[in-house]
């Protein structure tokens, strides 16, 4: 009971986040390519000061944790930077089933070939179901930008895949390996991350770094929530992840995550609902439903 009440927690908490992310970039007052970078290192800097308020300014670090902490700290790296070519270059639907697609496979790929733990019949199906709804919601949009897509495209869709798959993965992995360094995981994780972010976006503007920074008062509301989201969010998640299979966990958050999402993007985006997406949140609803008993 305690782990569905944290589960659904996490979901409202990440797709408040998508939804006050979404907000943030639309009243960035600088350059439209420099939303991304800028809020990568402002999240670094959110999720490692709560992370380590949260466990009472403590830092207990071995060098497994260190090594996973570099590690999901490049792959979170590489997961932005994709996120960020993708879409640029072609299909944003393709580019997100993708991205859902390894948030859930590359996880159970590795609970059942290397830790052994084997799903009952009921729960592959469910996320299967979850997986055809990710299609069915993103249907719509399956356009390509312009006559051509570039091999690039989906050279960056497979590394969003990849990314993602092995950004949860390892926070498994150091879970498994030490849970009482979880917390460090983070702070490791995405203190790293935001140093690498905010070297590229140095080397990209020289002298105008610090004026990427700049918000106006439409911007810095929905940015506040949007970290303060997130910084919960991650931290409730590593609590969660010990108690459940990683698999059925990710497959879990991110169907309800989207289905928030589109529900969200209908009544504050005004978005008129499509069959083939309402038919997504219904099946995405049976499988969260069934992976829940």
């Amino acid at each position: 009971m305690t782990s569905a009440l944290l589960i659904l927690l996490i979901v409202v908490l990440y797709s408040l986040q998508t939804l006050f992310c979404t907000m943030y970039t639309n009243k960035y007052p600088g350059k439209p390519e420099n939303a991304s970078p800028v809020f990568c290192v402002l999240e670094s800097i959110a999720i490692a000061l709560f992370t380590w308020a949260w466990i009472g300014f403590k830092f207990n670090m071995s060098p497994i944790t260190l090594l996973f902490g570099s590690l999901n700290a490049v792959v979170l790296f590489t997961y932005n930077t994709s996120l960020i070519k993708a879409s640029s270059k072609g299909s944003y639907a393709f580019m997100n089933v993708a991205m859902l697609f390894g948030c859930i496979l590359v996880p159970l790929m590795y609970t059942t070939i290397f830790l052994g733990d084997k799903l009952v019949w009921y729960q592959y199906t469910a996320i299967a179901l979850m997986l055809v709804s990710f299609i069915l919601m993103n249907y719509k949009d399956f356009k390509k930008k312009g006559e051509r897509t570039p091999w690039s495209y989906y050279v960056f869709c497979a590394l969003l895949f990849l990314s993602n798959g092995m950004y949860g993965t390892l926070l498994k992995m150091q879970s498994d390996y030490d849970v009482s360094q979880k917390n460090e995981m983070i702070i490791l994780t995405y203190g790293i991350m935001g140093i690498i972010a905010f070297v590229q976006l140095a080397f990209k503007e020289k002298k105008d770094t610090l004026k990427a920074f700049r918000m106006n008062k439409k911007s810095i509301l929905p940015l506040a929530l949007c970290l303060a989201s997130a910084a919960l969010a991650i931290n409730i998640l590593v609590l969660v992840i010990p108690m459940i299979n990683t698999a059925v966990l990710y497959t879990v958050e991110n169907g309800g995550v989207l289905v928030l999402s589109a529900i969200y993007s209908f009544i504050f985006f005004k978005e008129k609902p499509q069959l083939l997406k309402v038919i997504g949140i219904i099946l995405a609803a049976i499988s969260i439903t069934v992976l829940s008993i």
